[in-house]
């Protein structure tokens, strides 16, 4: 099996965002043996998965779109990135979403950047930081997808409330996490 991580634009999203993503996470996922590779053509946001009422995209519609087209294509693991605001379910908001795999040979993640720019929230911006928080929930949610739940410790996968909670957890697995990763990337292959 390809060890392929696909980076897939959603919607409009400037280019150089998943350009410095692809970057990160080829830095961090090297160590597993996984390419990173940035498909060239965006999917469409669709009128359908946008609520009117909270005035943000509903993330498990795009995500579900998101799994039946790269199923199609054959990849095995997809992030969606996209620059909308994205609620689920419960939650007002959230960053991104993923689901734990059914089988080891597919997994997909949907992030997005849009709470996590500082102007967002009214501050100054500082591309740095966005960047920072870019690739430690790419490698949250890419983490689910590699049967990583959440985790309590001082990890990249503990769950953020907020933006301070992603800005004050590491761009790493802990020791656990790590483990269980390692342990799933052989039995990948």
């Amino acid at each position: 099996m390809k060890k392929i991580i696909y980076l897939q634009r959603v919607g409009d999203i400037e280019p150089g965002i998943l350009i410095v993503l692809k970057k990160n996470l080829k830095w961090f996922f090297n160590k597993y043996g996984f390419k990173i590779v940035n498909l060239p053509n965006p999917l469409p946001l669709l009128e359908s998965e946008y609520d009117s009422f909270k005035r943000q995209y509903d993330a498990l519609k795009v995500k579900n779109r998101l799994i039946k087209y790269v199923k199609i294509k054959g990849y095995t693991r997809v992030l969606g990135v996209l620059d909308v605001d994205i609620f689920s379910k419960l939650l007002n908001f959230v960053f991104g979403v993923a689901d734990l795999p059914k089988n080891k040979s597919f997994g997909s993640a949907l992030i997005s950047v849009t709470r996590l720019r500082e102007d967002f929230y009214r501050r100054t911006e500082n591309v740095t930081l966005f960047e920072l928080r870019i690739h430690k929930e790419a490698i949250h949610e890419l983490g689910h997808t590699f049967g990583l739940e959440h985790c309590t410790n001082f990890c990249v996968m503990k769950f953020s409330n907020d933006l301070e909670d992603t800005d004050q957890k590491p761009p790493k697995f802990c020791e656990e996490c790590a483990n269980r990763m390692a342990i799933f990337i052989d039995d990948f292959e």
